[in-house]
């Protein structure tokens, strides 16, 4: 019997309808979308605090999944808003140490945007 996610996955929208990270997983090869699937179905059970190897804090107001498949590390970075909401906002390839400071803006203005329209 599968158990039922604790924290509900919300995929970021544009305001004319588009959803930028699932068109991204959508394009993805078999195995790294298995794989976020995978990952993310866990953090939705466990938490955003699971921790390491699965999620990490970016900041005091965005977290990431942490995805690995071969070489190519994923991180899916998201916010969370209340009933236990994770708001997946943007998804990148991670080839530095740190998380990039353009892909941590892309999630910030995403997230604004969506806390604006998400309270009309």
């Amino acid at each position: 019997m599968e158990s039922k996610p604790n924290w509900k996955a919300i995929f970021y929208t544009t305001e004319a309808g588009r959803c930028p990270v699932l068109e991204a997983i959508r394009q993805l090869p078999t195995a790294d979308r298995v794989e976020i699937g995978q990952t993310l179905r866990l953090v939705q059970e466990e938490g955003p605090d699971v921790g390491m190897p699965f999620a990490e804090r970016v900041s005091d107001e965005m977290g990431a999944v942490r995805v690995r498949v071969g070489r190519t590390r994923w991180r899916l970075l998201f916010f969370t808003h209340v009933g236990k909401e994770l708001v997946i906002l943007h998804m990148f390839a991670k080839k530095t140490p740190a998380i990039p400071r353009r892909e941590i803006e892309i999630a910030q203005r995403r997230r604004t945007d969506w806390l604006r329209r998400e309270v009309r």
